[in-house]
C-alpha cells in the first residue's frame, strides 16, 4: 500500500468513525475493538490504530490501560460551553455577511433549504440534517477557514447530543419553527442585522431548551 493510499485509508476509517460516534451508532463508553475494525475494513490494524490516534486527538475516543478504546461520554457541562460559543461565533457569521451582502445565488440556496425546511417533519432527521445544511451553507459564505473550522467542531458536538437524546426519545422535535430558518434568510436579505440576530439566537435557543429538557426530564 502507497504512502498515498493509507493516508486516505485512515481518512475514510476516521470519518466513518466519527460519524458513528456523532450519530450514537456507538453508545458513549462502548468499547470499539481494533482488530473488529481491521477485519470491518479488510485492513491492517495500523491504519485503524492511526484513525483511532486523531479521534483521541480530538478527544473523541479515550484509551483506558488493560481495557482498550473507549468512546468518550458525553458532558453535561459541554452542552452550555458549547452552545455559548457557537452563539457569538453564529452572530460573527450573521454580522459577516449584512455587512458584506450575498450573492443573488447563494440566497436563493438558503430560500430553497428554507422552504424544504417549512414542510419537512420537526421530529425527523430530515429536520436534523435540514438545520445543518441550513447553518453549514451561511458559515461558508465568510470564506473564513478558522471560523468554519470551529463552528463546525461545535456543531459535530451538538449533533451528537441531539443523537443521543433522540435515541432516547424519537418523537424530540428538531426545533419548534423550521420557518425561523425562513425568516432568517429575509433579515439577512433586507440588511437587518437586529433581526436577524434575534432570530438567530431564538433558533439556537430552541435548540439547546429541547436537548436540555430531554436530558433533565
Amino acid at each position: 500500500m502507497t504512502g498515498q493510499n493509507t493516508t486516505n485509508t485512515v481518512e475514510n476509517i476516521y470519518d466513518e468513525l466519527k460519524k458513528r460516534i456523532i450519530r450514537n451508532i456507538y453508545d458513549p463508553g462502548e468499547i470499539i475493538s481494533e482488530n473488529a475494525l481491521s477485519a470491518e475494513f479488510n485492513v491492517s490494524r495500523t491504519p485503524v490504530r492511526e484513525a483511532l490516534k486523531n479521534l483521541q486527538n480530538e478527544k473523541w475516543v479515550i484509551t483506558i490501560p488493560k481495557v482498550g478504546i473507549q468512546v468518550s461520554n458525553i458532558e453535561v457541562n459541554e452542552l452550555r460551553n458549547n452552545f455559548e460559543i457557537r452563539k457569538a461565533l453564529e452572530s460573527l457569521v450573521i454580522t459577516t455577511l449584512i455587512e458584506k451582502g450575498i450573492p443573488e445565488e447563494a440566497l436563493e440556496v438558503l430560500e430553497q433549504i428554507g422552504k424544504e425546511c417549512e414542510t419537512v417533519d420537526t421530529s425527523s432527521l430530515r429536520a436534523i440534517e435540514l438545520d445543518v445544511l441550513y447553518h453549514e451553507t451561511l458559515w461558508k459564505l465568510c470564506n473564513n477557514a478558522v471560523l468554519l473550522r470551529y463552528l463546525e467542531e461545535l456543531n459535530y458536538m451538538e449533533q451528537r447530543w441531539w443523537y443521543y437524546m433522540k435515541k432516547l426519545d424519537p418523537t424530540l422535535k428538531e426545533v419548534g419553527d423550521m420557518g425561523s430558518l425562513v425568516r432568517l434568510t429575509e433579515h439577512i436579505k433586507q440588511r437587518d442585522l437586529d433581526k436577524a440576530l434575534d432570530v438567530m439566537h431564538k433558533h439556537l435557543e430552541y435548540y439547546i431548551h429541547q436537548i436540555r429538557s430531554a436530558f433533565f426530564s
